[in-house]
């Protein structure tokens, strides 16, 4: 059950300005001057921390998209930034070259989120990758997603010979062999190799 919610968010000049939105979409902006009131209709926009959540990033990140030009803010309203949802959209849908497409041949890259499906693609290029993959995942992805995936999914996703090179070539410990604790017993127990 979704109902109407008002907001008044700003008087300007004996203007009353008010959001109207339904579950969270925002679908009419309106203002009222003593009697008269008009009415836009609104593209949905995002505020900083609903891009962070969809896009999986930081705010660090997200205000690094405004920098380079990756994400154009629409508005900023009481130094809150605003986004178009389809600018959002359009950057959660980045799509993989297709110079990488025999990387992926069991799989369509058009169904490939950059964002959502990491550490498949980064398991798949830190194994298998050229040095044109390997530069694409070094603009692409920044240097934290990576080293959170060597440290925890890359020792699964990678082959050993594999995840040592990555993880000394990032600065990380491999003292602890790259397998997990139930790979390590089975290993002392005369099992899993």
């Amino acid at each position: 059950m979704t109902t109407d919610e008002n907001y008044v968010i700003l008087y300007d000049m004996d203007k009353e300005w008010t959001l109207r939105g339904r579950g969270g979409r925002l679908l009419r902006l309106t203002y009222r001057l003593g009697r008269r009131e008009a009415a836009t209709s609104v593209a949905p926009v995002l505020t900083v921390r609903e891009a962070c959540r969809r896009l999986g990033k930081s705010r660090r990140q997200v205000y690094r998209y405004m920098r380079t030009g990756r994400l154009q803010p629409c508005a900023q309203v009481l130094g809150q930034w605003l986004f178009a949802q389809a600018a959002v959209e359009d950057l959660e849908r980045r799509p993989i070259p297709s110079t990488l497409r025999r990387f992926f041949w069991d799989v369509r890259l058009a169904d490939l989120s950059i964002d959502r499906h990491r550490e498949f693609i980064l398991g798949r290029l830190l194994e298998d990758g050229d040095r044109q993959a390997l530069h694409w995942v070094c603009r692409t992805y920044p240097r934290r997603a990576v080293v959170d995936f060597l440290r925890d999914r890359g020792a699964a996703l990678l082959s050993r010979r594999a995840w040592v090179f990555w993880s000394l070539a990032y600065g990380l410990d491999t003292r602890a062999g790259g397998r997990s604790s139930w790979r390590r017993r089975g290993r002392a127990w005369g099992g899993v190799r």
